[in-house]
């Protein structure tokens, strides 16, 4: 993208998927799923069960407690429905070289938004423990907006809450069909996974006319 065409679009402010992008699973992530489960030869059909029990809870559609107490049962597991809602939170960690990338580009003047499928615990655990409510200038939570990615109102509701043009605003996030999504209602998206490197993530706002120049920039 030449500079002429970058400064033509006019990217107002940013808006960063979180896993991914920002955050990534933590070492052994799945064997501390696995651990929940009562049935020890079929820990990976607890977790493949114990993670589809959260898809509706991404949207707001079922109450956590509730699904992942149902789940346990099944697989007579030993914990309590709140030791493992708090396992499951906690197997994400932030990149603090991704985060330096959304300070840089906030002091430079753009305003950086968080967009994420989460459930409501994952959601207040990010928020105030992560303290992406101090970081970013917003936090667009699926299970709060009722709708998540890859559903285009996930980014309609985003859009009436911001008070930029969909032309104005630039997307990042891992998934393809999530991209494809925010650029059916007019965003600008851009595929990027944290595997390639802060670098190439510096790369991509710099091909959209923007810096997020920290102090290990050349």
């Amino acid at each position: 993208m030449s500079d002429t065409v970058s400064k033509a679009l006019n990217i107002q402010a940013v808006l960063f998927d979180a896993d991914g992008v920002l955050q990534e699973p933590v070492k052994g992530e799945r064997e501390r799923l696995a651990s929940l489960c009562g049935v020890p030869s079929r820990k990976e059909e607890f977790v493949t069960d114990f993670l589809s029990a959260e898809m509706p809870c991404l949207r707001g559609d079922a109450d956590m407690t509730e699904v992942i107490g149902a789940v346990l049962k099944k697989w007579d597991s030993p914990y309590s429905v709140e030791h493992a809602i708090e396992t499951h939170t906690k197997i994400v960690a932030m990149n603090p070289e991704s985060i330096e990338v959304v300070r840089a580009l906030r002091k430079s003047g753009v305003p950086a938004y968080l967009a994420t499928n989460q459930h409501e615990y994952r959601a207040q655990y990010m928020s105030e423990i992560f303290g992406y409510a101090d970081i970013f200038d917003g936090e667009f939570y699926s299970c709060r907006l009722g709708t998540k990615k890859p559903e285009p109102d996930y980014f309609r509701s985003i859009l009436e809450s911001l008070p930029f043009a969909p032309e104005n605003l630039l997307f990042i996030d891992d998934r393809k069909r999530n991209v494809a999504a925010a650029q059916s209602v007019g965003i600008h998206a851009v595929e990027y996974d944290i595997g390639e490197g802060v670098e190439a993530l510096r790369d991509i706002l710099r091909e959209y006319g923007l810096e997020a120049c920290t102090r290990s920039c050349t």
